[in-house]
């Protein structure tokens, strides 16, 4: 009898566990899927004449890190609803074209409701619909780009994990509500005047301004947008289109949108004759919004919830009318960010064709990837430092000099230096105490390298060695005060200058958390 009580109470409970399994899924899809509007959007909703299952559209800035939820409101027309601060996206400015180039697409997309993912390893996601036909007719590759939760990015707009169950739970609602699809706009920044002047130069600049119409166009009717491909550019409600068989859905909304144009380009025009400066953004590897990068250092923010993983770097650098750096120090500027973003896409890579990374990396191969990444971002190869030329010293034995004969006739005269004061200059004493006045300033020393445990960092990385990373202001142009990088912070003033340019430390163990 006992044992018979002992196998329905086992019976009973397994009941049980499958019971509120069951409760905790619909059909595959976590309960956190079916989440509820929050109630104060419900208010802003009804103050703003949206009802709930109204059609939405999105649209996402990186350069800016926010994203926009719009929804139709009783007059048919679209209105602003909340702005959203991007947790982290990942990339450079610019279109996506390849898979593992860590780009968030830019363009015109469109969600329905098979993309949304309720069951995401990153909380809740959709899918953007990259590639579209514009990305397809120009052979671009990749897929799975998300706007997801957990505030970690390699290719999507993420998210914290509160964002995500807001804009999943209206973009459920309206979906639900009979709207097929909800538009997703996509741009490098706002299409403003000002970030127009100071793109000119960019590479990017005729897609950018192709974007800027479909732009003009929803600025014009607060309507989706409708969009068309016509021989690799975007035709949005038919104009322009006729090289297709395509026709304006409406010659007062066309004439609108042509006026705007007018007005933004004499604006522009204004700016630059101003002395607005052209300018590109570098980023490391994408960016986050500045009400998230405060919290990148807190250690009390939880990473990939409240915070970012890492900080996210991004250098301006001002470019001349070849759209090449203007300086001397934006263009040592452009070399240091660039190698470091050259690192990261190199990892990417190798994830996607699922290389392990074994051991240190060859430099030489970050080098070349480098010359890709600069000459993608800046449209211009990059330039080559001029070699010293190496004087030999005629000897009276005729004989040839020894290489490290010809190293110290290079470097100096007086022998009685040592060789590495010699070649890094200085008295090899002194204690170099002044702080870099600027990011260029610092960055003029050299590829400095520094040990890879002076970093916590979350990925692997590809060699033990790496660029220095700078403390203080995270966007640092080229003519713009920083602090000296924390690494050479923290090494003794006491030191040889030398010793703490190269990365040598002291006798005092490292108190950095390892990566």
């Amino acid at each position: 009898m006992t044992a018979h009580l002992t196998l329905m109470r086992k019976i009973a409970l397994a009941a049980g566990i499958m019971l509120l399994a069951a409760s905790c899924s619909q059909n595959g899809a976590s309960l956190r899927s079916t989440t509820p509007i929050p109630e104060a959007l419900r208010a802003d909703m009804a103050a703003k004449d949206m009802p709930r299952s109204a059609p939405i559209l999105v649209r996402v800035y990186k350069k800016e890190s926010e994203l926009e939820l719009w929804k139709q409101t009783s007059s048919g027309h679209f209105a602003l609803l909340k702005t959203y601060p991007i947790c982290r996206w990942s990339g450079q400015l610019g279109p996506k074209k390849n898979e593992g180039d860590r780009q968030v697409p830019e363009g015109f997309y469109s969600v329905g409701q098979s993309q949304l993912n309720p069951n995401s390893n990153y909380y809740l996601s959709f899918d953007v619909g990259y590639p579209n036909n514009f990305d397809r007719q120009l052979g671009r590759a990749g897929g799975n780009i998300m706007v997801h939760g957990s505030c970690s990015s390699r290719g999507c707009f993420a998210m914290t994990d509160g964002q995500m169950a807001e804009l999943y739970s209206v973009a459920r609602e309206a979906l639900q509500g009979g709207q097929p699809a909800f538009q997703l706009q996509s741009y490098p920044f706002r299409m403003t005047a000002e970030n127009l002047a100071q793109a000119r130069r960019n590479p990017n600049i005729g897609f950018w301004q192709n974007l800027k119409e479909g732009s003009d166009n929803f600025e014009v009717t607060k309507q989706a947008v409708k969009v068309d491909v016509c021989k690799g550019r975007y035709v949005f409600n038919g104009e322009n289109g006729t090289a297709c068989g395509l026709s304006p859905i409406s010659r007062d909304v066309a004439t609108a949108v042509i006026e705007k144009k007018r007005h933004d380009d004499a604006e522009v025009a204004s700016l630059v004759n101003s002395g607005t400066r052209a300018v590109s953004y570098i980023y490391e590897d994408g960016g986050a919004n500045p009400a998230f990068l405060a919290r990148a250092v807190d250690q009390t923010a939880v990473p990939g919830k409240d915070r970012p993983f890492t900080s996210a770097a991004v250098v301006e650098v001002a470019l001349n009318d070849n759209g090449t750096p203007a300086t001397e120090a934006d263009t040592m500027a452009a070399k240091r960010i660039t190698y470091s973003a050259a690192e990261e896409l190199l990892m990417s890579e190798a994830a996607v064709a699922r290389r392990p990374l074994k051991g240190p990396a060859n430099p030489d191969a970050v080098a070349a990837r480098q010359q890709v990444v600069y000459a993608r971002l800046l449209g211009t190869s990059m330039p080559v430092a001029p070699k010293k030329p190496v004087t030999v010293v005629a000897r009276a034995d005729s004989a040839a000099p020894t290489p490290a004969q010809e190293i110290a006739a290079a470097t100096s005269d007086d022998n009685s230096k040592p060789f590495y004061v010699r070649w890094l200059g200085g008295s090899g004493d002194e204690a170099e105490t002044k702080p870099a006045q600027s990011v260029a300033q610092a960055q003029s020393y050299g590829p400095v390298l520094v040990p890879h445990a002076t970093r916590s960092h979350p990925k692997q990385r590809l060699h033990n060695s790496e660029p220095v990373k700078f403390s203080g202001p995270v966007m640092a142009s080229a003519g713009t005060v920083a602090t000296m990088p924390a690494p050479l912070q923290n090494q003794s003033s006491d030191q040889p200058f030398y010793k703490r340019w190269l990365g040598f430390a002291d006798d005092t163990p490292a108190t950095t958390g390892a990566n």
